[in-house]
Protein backbone atom coordinates (compact mmCIF):
# COMPACT_ATOMS: atom_id res chain seq x y z
CA UNK A 1 0.00 0.00 0.00
CA UNK A 2 1.29 3.70 -1.05
CA UNK A 3 2.07 6.18 1.93
CA UNK A 4 0.66 9.38 1.37
CA UNK A 5 1.60 12.44 3.66
CA UNK A 6 0.21 15.25 1.31
CA UNK A 7 -1.34 18.26 2.80
CA UNK A 8 -5.63 17.43 2.72
CA UNK A 9 -6.20 19.39 -0.45
CA UNK A 10 -9.98 21.59 -0.08
CA UNK A 11 -12.76 19.51 -0.72
CA UNK A 12 -13.95 19.60 -5.03
CA UNK A 13 -17.07 21.32 -5.29
CA UNK A 14 -18.51 19.39 -7.77
CA UNK A 15 -18.67 16.63 -5.44
CA UNK A 16 -19.40 18.17 -2.47
CA UNK A 17 -22.40 19.23 -4.85
CA UNK A 18 -23.26 15.52 -5.55
CA UNK A 19 -23.09 14.42 -2.13
CA UNK A 20 -25.28 17.59 -0.36
CA UNK A 21 -27.97 16.59 -3.14
CA UNK A 22 -27.70 13.14 -2.32
CA UNK A 23 -27.76 13.76 1.85
CA UNK A 24 -30.84 16.52 1.43
CA UNK A 25 -32.90 13.96 -0.79
CA UNK A 26 -32.29 10.93 1.52
CA UNK A 27 -33.26 13.12 4.40
CA UNK A 28 -36.31 14.42 2.71
CA UNK A 29 -37.72 11.29 0.82
CA UNK A 30 -36.74 9.60 4.05
CA UNK A 31 -38.47 11.85 6.54
CA UNK A 32 -40.98 12.16 4.20
CA UNK A 33 -41.60 8.30 3.99
CA UNK A 34 -41.71 8.45 8.30
CA UNK A 35 -44.17 11.55 8.15
CA UNK A 36 -46.54 9.43 5.50
CA UNK A 37 -46.44 5.70 6.85
CA UNK A 38 -45.43 6.52 10.63
CA UNK A 39 -46.72 9.79 11.66
CA UNK A 40 -46.21 9.50 15.26
CA UNK A 41 -42.25 8.33 14.55
CA UNK A 42 -41.52 12.08 13.04
CA UNK A 43 -40.65 13.87 15.87
CA UNK A 44 -38.15 11.09 17.24
CA UNK A 45 -36.47 10.90 13.57
CA UNK A 46 -36.62 14.72 13.21
CA UNK A 47 -34.99 14.60 17.25
CA UNK A 48 -32.24 12.04 15.97
CA UNK A 49 -32.02 14.55 13.18
CA UNK A 50 -31.06 17.28 14.98
CA UNK A 51 -29.17 15.47 17.59
CA UNK A 52 -26.72 14.26 14.11
CA UNK A 53 -27.01 17.97 13.51
CA UNK A 54 -25.45 19.94 16.56
CA UNK A 55 -24.57 17.08 18.93
CA UNK A 56 -22.86 14.95 17.19
CA UNK A 57 -21.02 18.12 15.05
CA UNK A 58 -19.78 18.76 18.57
CA UNK A 59 -18.55 16.20 19.64
CA UNK A 60 -16.71 14.81 16.36
CA UNK A 61 -16.26 17.87 14.44
CA UNK A 62 -14.77 20.18 17.04
CA UNK A 63 -12.15 17.87 17.32
CA UNK A 64 -11.17 17.00 14.27
CA UNK A 65 -8.27 18.39 12.12
CA UNK A 66 -10.37 20.23 9.12
CA UNK A 67 -12.30 22.31 11.55
CA UNK A 68 -12.70 25.51 10.12
CA UNK A 69 -12.42 24.74 6.61
CA UNK A 70 -14.36 23.85 4.08
CA UNK A 71 -14.16 19.20 4.85
CA UNK A 72 -14.96 16.49 2.80
CA UNK A 73 -17.31 16.04 4.77
CA UNK A 74 -20.72 18.33 3.60
CA UNK A 75 -18.04 21.29 4.20
CA UNK A 76 -18.70 20.10 7.79
CA UNK A 77 -15.93 22.16 9.40
CA UNK A 78 -16.56 25.19 8.26
CA UNK A 79 -20.70 24.14 9.62
CA UNK A 80 -18.94 23.13 13.14
CA UNK A 81 -16.97 26.71 12.93
CA UNK A 82 -20.37 28.72 12.82
CA UNK A 83 -22.06 27.05 15.97
CA UNK A 84 -18.93 25.92 18.47
CA UNK A 85 -15.39 26.68 19.15
CA UNK A 86 -12.71 24.29 18.43
CA UNK A 87 -11.56 21.39 21.13
CA UNK A 88 -8.10 20.39 19.73
CA UNK A 89 -6.52 19.29 22.75
CA UNK A 90 -9.63 16.20 22.92
CA UNK A 91 -9.99 13.31 20.75
CA UNK A 92 -13.31 11.16 19.61
CA UNK A 93 -14.47 9.54 22.87
CA UNK A 94 -17.52 7.29 23.55
CA UNK A 95 -20.25 9.82 23.77
CA UNK A 96 -19.18 11.07 20.02
CA UNK A 97 -19.63 7.69 18.80
CA UNK A 98 -22.59 6.76 20.86
CA UNK A 99 -24.36 10.02 19.50
CA UNK A 100 -23.07 9.41 16.30
CA UNK A 101 -24.20 5.78 16.17
CA UNK A 102 -27.92 6.42 17.26
CA UNK A 103 -28.65 9.54 15.16
CA UNK A 104 -27.65 8.22 12.04
CA UNK A 105 -29.31 4.66 13.02
CA UNK A 106 -32.16 6.16 13.38
CA UNK A 107 -32.27 8.77 10.47
CA UNK A 108 -31.56 5.93 8.33
CA UNK A 109 -33.49 2.98 9.84
CA UNK A 110 -36.50 4.47 10.70
CA UNK A 111 -37.54 5.47 7.00
CA UNK A 112 -36.94 2.13 5.93
CA UNK A 113 -38.89 0.30 8.69
CA UNK A 114 -41.58 2.85 8.15
CA UNK A 115 -41.72 2.03 4.89
CA UNK A 116 -41.74 -1.88 5.20
CA UNK A 117 -44.63 -2.44 3.65
CA UNK A 118 -44.83 -0.66 0.72
CA UNK A 119 -41.77 -2.37 -1.56
CA UNK A 120 -41.78 -0.23 -3.67
CA UNK A 121 -41.18 2.75 -1.69
CA UNK A 122 -38.76 0.81 0.63
CA UNK A 123 -36.92 -0.45 -2.76
CA UNK A 124 -36.50 3.29 -3.48
CA UNK A 125 -35.60 4.43 0.06
CA UNK A 126 -33.08 1.89 -0.02
CA UNK A 127 -31.43 3.14 -3.49
CA UNK A 128 -31.25 6.31 -2.16
CA UNK A 129 -29.51 5.52 1.00
CA UNK A 130 -27.02 3.43 -0.89
CA UNK A 131 -26.18 5.95 -3.18
CA UNK A 132 -25.28 8.47 -0.51
CA UNK A 133 -23.14 6.01 1.13
CA UNK A 134 -21.28 5.28 -2.02
CA UNK A 135 -20.98 8.95 -2.48
CA UNK A 136 -19.98 9.53 0.97
CA UNK A 137 -17.60 6.89 0.89
CA UNK A 138 -15.92 8.34 -2.37
CA UNK A 139 -15.68 11.80 -1.28
CA UNK A 140 -15.21 11.82 2.43
CA UNK A 141 -14.41 8.68 3.73
CA UNK A 142 -11.21 7.46 1.14
CA UNK A 143 -10.22 10.68 1.48
CA UNK A 144 -10.02 10.74 4.96
CA UNK A 145 -8.12 7.30 5.22
CA UNK A 146 -5.19 8.91 2.62
CA UNK A 147 -4.68 12.42 4.32
CA UNK A 148 -5.71 12.22 8.22
CA UNK A 149 -2.90 12.81 10.74
CA UNK A 150 -5.22 11.63 13.66
CA UNK A 151 -4.64 8.70 14.93
CA UNK A 152 -8.00 8.47 17.01
CA UNK A 153 -9.95 8.28 13.20
CA UNK A 154 -7.81 5.16 12.11
CA UNK A 155 -8.28 3.54 15.80
CA UNK A 156 -12.23 3.99 16.33
CA UNK A 157 -14.25 5.28 13.06
CA UNK A 158 -15.53 2.18 11.58
CA UNK A 159 -16.02 4.20 8.21
CA UNK A 160 -12.24 4.81 8.19
CA UNK A 161 -11.64 0.82 8.49
CA UNK A 162 -14.12 -0.13 5.47
CA UNK A 163 -13.18 3.14 3.49
CA UNK A 164 -9.44 1.81 3.90
CA UNK A 165 -10.57 -1.63 2.27
CA UNK A 166 -12.33 -0.11 -0.42
CA UNK A 167 -9.18 1.97 -1.41
CA UNK A 168 -6.98 -0.94 -1.11
CA UNK A 169 -9.33 -2.61 -3.95
CA UNK A 170 -9.90 0.23 -5.87
CA UNK A 171 -6.03 1.32 -5.75
CA UNK A 172 -6.15 4.17 -4.14
CA UNK A 173 -3.36 5.69 -1.63
CA UNK A 174 -4.31 4.70 2.11
CA UNK A 175 -1.77 5.24 5.03
CA UNK A 176 -0.74 1.92 6.98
Amino acid sequence: MIECEAAWPSADTREQAVLICLGLALLAYGGGLVARFRRRWFCLWLAALLLWSFLSKYLICTRCESYGKPCDFCYGGKYAALFFKPQPERTLDASGMITEGVSVALISLLPAVAAREDKRELALYLVVLTAFQAALYHVCCSKCVIHSRESWKRDICPNYKVAKVLNRLSGRASKG
